[in-house]
């Protein structure tokens, strides 16, 4: 087995559990209420979603998006490429991981602000 491909797949585990982490946590503070999802440049609400679409539908992309690049992965590959993509599972990691912790963050923060959940 190639050993960049498993470093790939740590990198992917270790984000994945850090959004189902931060989505466990906001899940039991928000009960019956619209959570704010997207917002447009000038900070307003644009789109709310239900509780379970708003902390899930992120992570779902996120893991779907790591099966198809972990296949990817496992395809005989010179060692550039190798380390390419390694580099490439690295990075979306990362990012994934940070925009769903800010998108959690920033949700419960708005929610918080308007009196809807306490924190």
């Amino acid at each position: 087995m190639n050993f960049l491909a498993v470093i790939g797949d740590v990198l992917w585990l270790l984000a994945l559990s850090i959004m189902g982490g931060a989505s466990r946590m906001a899940w039991g503070k928000v009960k019956d209420v619209l959570v704010p999802v997207l917002w447009s440049p000038s900070g307003r609400t644009v789109w709310r979603a239900p509780r379970a679409v708003a902390l899930a539908s992120l992570p779902t992309f996120a893991f779907l998006l790591s099966l198809w690049l972990l296949v990817e992965s496992r395809r005989p590959l010179e060692l550039n490429v190798g380390i390419i993509l390694l580099c490439v599972r690295a990075i979306l990691a990362a990012i994934f991981a940070v925009v769903h912790l800010s998108q959690v963050r920033r949700a419960l923060n708005q929610l918080a602000a308007e009196g809807q959940i306490k924190l």
